[in-house]
């Protein structure tokens, strides 16, 4: 069976076009699982990459940068393995804790707690605060009487 000439070619691009319309909904973020949320907080600590660090906070918290520069300070650039990841929705099934096991480049083993939540579609990491909060961590919609 042969083709017309270009008609291969042709559908490749209407197929490309029609996977293209379905893969989300318009936003520029891609839905990314609690899994490769975590493998993307332990490449940003071994790359030390506080904006790679900053992009998987939830939108809008206030003091993420600046978390996101102590956690690199603290555990960048050791080059760690991920061999166990743990994932656990026992709050909720928009919250997730994924415990994440392995060794840095020396063999050393580490593991870590990487607190999560769901925002639209996607898994961020919590850092900072949520917009609103002072600094005793407490909201405005707090139900405790005021200090006075």
């Amino acid at each position: 069976m042969t083709f017309p000439k270009g008609t291969l070619w042709v559908a490749a691009l209407v197929g490309g076009v029609v996977l293209s319309g379905c893969s989300s909904d318009g936003s520029s973020d891609a839905q990314r699982t609690e899994q490769e949320t975590a493998k993307a907080y332990i490449s940003a600590l071994n790359d030390q990459n506080v904006t790679s660090l900053v992009g998987l906070a939830p939108s809008g918290h206030e003091g993420t940068e600046q978390e996101a520069r102590d956690i690199i300070a603290e555990h960048g650039g050791r080059g760690l393995k991920i061999k166990i990841m743990d994932v656990s929705h026992d709050v909720g099934p928009d919250e997730a804790s994924t415990q994440v096991s392995g060794t840095d480049r020396q063999g050393k083993k580490f593991s870590t707690a990487i607190q999560m939540s769901r925002e639209k579609d996607t898994w961020v990491v919590v850092l900072g605060q949520a917009s609103g909060f002072d600094q005793s961590g407490k909201s405005p919609a707090s139900t405790d009487p005021p200090a006075g």
